[in-house]
């Protein structure tokens, strides 16, 4: 039985949109960065394009396909999902750094240490959260059923 209701579904799907639109968009990005001595510049191409849509449709398939089936996904395409957005999210990091010299290389991995850790620091928060949302709600099913369970009982007559 599906107890979800329909605020809850059609928030998932928002949920689902925005972060696969930003994906998308990151990726993008990065892959018109271009790097240059005295300047830094954007080279749209058909490649920016494939880059969005792989970025995009690659996490929206993914958050809908978690958020519709939850607990009944497979563990392996829960956690393998994860695995595949952070290697693109890694290797999408690391590909403006191509064809670098290797003096400015060290400081660019530097660079992209940063920015991974703050990454890793929001995941970290985004975690938090939903484990709170979910202690709760496990909390209040918990309340919900012993409260129904007292109310079921036959009440003793008055002596």
């Amino acid at each position: 039985m599906n107890t979800e209701s329909k605020t809850e579904r059609d928030f998932s799907t928002v949920v689902a949109f925005c972060s696969a639109l930003a994906f998308g968009a990151m990726l993008a990005v990065l892959q018109t960065l271009r790097l240059s001595k005295p300047e830094i510049s954007f080279n749209l191409s058909i490649w920016t394009v494939i880059a969005f849509l792989a970025g995009f449709t690659s996490l929206f398939a993914y958050l809908r396909l978690v958020f519709t089936c939850g607990q009944r996904t497979a563990r392996v395409v829960r956690y393998g999902g994860l695995v595949v957005l952070g290697l693109m999210t890694a290797v999408a990091l690391i590909y403006p750094l191509r064809f670098r010299q290797l003096d400015q290389l060290a400081q660019r991995f530097a660079g992209v240490g940063a920015a991974l850790c703050f990454i890793a620091a929001g995941f970290t928060m985004v975690y938090r959260i939903v484990l709170a949302a979910q202690l709760d709600e496990d909390r209040q099913e918990a309340e919900e059923k012993n409260s129904s369970v007292i109310n079921s009982q036959p009440q003793a007559p008055p002596t």
